[in-house]
């Protein structure tokens, strides 16, 4: 049954923008800046906003990693080229063109460290990448793909010169990887 006044679809509608806060919050101050009033600040709604949407900062923080995961999860699965070439370039320029958003997920990701609840979703999109670009891996082959994908990412956020989808490629195809 539907809500004739559309509370439910505003709810929703609030959330995401706040989410969305959120990751820039992030992106701008890291985990330490996440406030209530830092993310109702940048969503420009009321404090209580929040607040009432979220019970915590960690709840706040953990929707904000499944949003970022879910997204780039669904955009792999729509992927139909499923060669290491395109894998290289989808990482190229996703890194390159959302570098903001990949910084807050880092954060987020190293989060779940400390959260174990966290953890299913912060692998989400290695197990995707790996299921998609690499099927036929298993068992630690697979999991050294999954981290050199993780390191290919984290070294193009580190370095002055990110690295282009060729050199991405070479490193994907390294003799024994």
């Amino acid at each position: 049954m539907t809500e004739p006044d559309g509370r439910r679809a505003r709810g929703e509608a609030r959330r995401h923008q706040l989410i969305e806060a959120t990751l820039a919050v992030i992106e701008r101050d890291g985990l330490a800046g996440l406030t209530h009033r830092a993310v109702a600040e940048q969503a420009g709604v009321p404090l209580a906003s929040a607040s009432y949407h979220f019970r915590g900062i960690d709840e706040l923080a953990a929707t904000a990693l499944n949003q970022v995961t879910d997204d780039l999860v669904a955009a792999l699965r729509a992927e139909g080229d499923r060669s290491l070439g395109r894998l290289a370039q989808l990482l190229a320029d996703e890194v390159r063109d959302h570098r903001g958003q990949w910084i807050a997920c880092y954060e987020l990701y190293l989060l779940a460290i400390r959260r174990p609840q966290l953890r299913d979703q912060a692998f989400a999109w290695l197990d995707v990448i790996a299921d998609t670009f690499a099927p036929t891996l298993t068992g630690t082959d697979r999991q050294a793909f999954q981290a050199l994908v993780e390191g290919i990412c984290l070294h193009t956020l580190l370095r002055d010169r990110p690295y282009t989808a060729a050199e991405i490629e070479a490193l994907l195809r390294t003799p024994g990887v």
